[in-house]
């Protein structure tokens, strides 16, 4: 097993078909982010060690242990039990963020990176994905429990928007379906370059948004909507697809 990541798209599938390299070079690339042996051994201590340990003791043991593992963890971050990281050495945590329990931060692919900054909260059960593209999170940002945030190419979320559970952003572009002969898991994606959600925003419960979708800063998305289009600054959207029915304040 060699430190150097091998030059492949990381798609699971990809890697779990691969009959050139074994189950233990496969859960390597899924889990520790390379093809060595150092660096699964280390996650493998790591994680199994302190991963769930409840209470007070667990919090400040996986505070002090997790920076040898992630390739950057600020100060005062508090990680729940049972929180899974795959793709470590792509993942940077800022101080003073919380990752309830039950997480998952899985940064997967040799362009990978999950980009969390100060004082953001992420909940119980959500999943945050970057499957060969970018996640960043500004600081103060509060998003729900079981929300998944995906991207394969671009995503980003503001400073202190709120994001309400079970919400659904899937920046990864849509399946391309053209041949009804061939499945549509193995035709791709058509990709729209990502999506953006503006400093301050609220996004209602069971909100879906999508790839190519900017939301303007201070934009309130009301529960259940489909935003599949780009919404103005300071406006209240609801629906499915999301319209603007208010403005929150005049802009220039």
């Amino acid at each position: 097993m060699s430190d150097t990541p091998p030059q492949l798209d990381q798609n699971a599938q990809n890697i779990l078909n691969d009959e050139e390299m074994s189950n233990v070079q496969k859960y390597a690339l899924l889990t520790a982010g390379r093809n060595s042996i150092t660096a699964l051994i280390k996650y493998e201590l790591l994680t199994g060690l302190f991963s769930s340990i409840g209470g007070a003791i667990g919090l400040l043991l996986r505070s002090k242990t997790y920076r040898w593992l992630l390739n950057r963890l600020g100060h005062g971050v508090k990680i729940g039990r049972h929180v899974t990281f795959r793709g470590v050495n792509r993942i940077e945590v800022g101080s003073n963020v919380f990752i309830d329990d039950g997480c998952c931060l899985d940064a997967r692919g040799n362009d990978a990176k999950i980009i969390i900054h100060d004082h953001v909260l992420i909940s119980r059960n959500t999943v945050i994905r970057a499957r060969n593209g970018t996640i960043e999170i500004q600081s103060g940002t509060d998003i729900g429990n079981n929300c998944i945030i995906s991207t394969d190419s671009q995503l980003d979320i503001g400073k202190k928007v709120f994001i309400a559970a079970f919400t659904y952003v899937c920046a990864g572009g849509n399946h391309i379906h053209s041949d009804p002969n061939k499945p549509i898991i193995d035709q791709g994606f058509n990709k729209l370059g990502g999506a953006k959600i503006g400093d301050g925003c609220w996004i209602g419960a069971h909100t879906s948004i999508f790839d190519g979708v900017e939301i303007g800063n201070h934009t309130i998305i009301g529960a259940h909507s489909m935003v599949n289009k780009p919404q103005p600054p300071f406006s209240i959207s609801v629906g499915a697809p999301a319209k603007v029915i208010k403005q929150r304040k005049t802009t220039d």
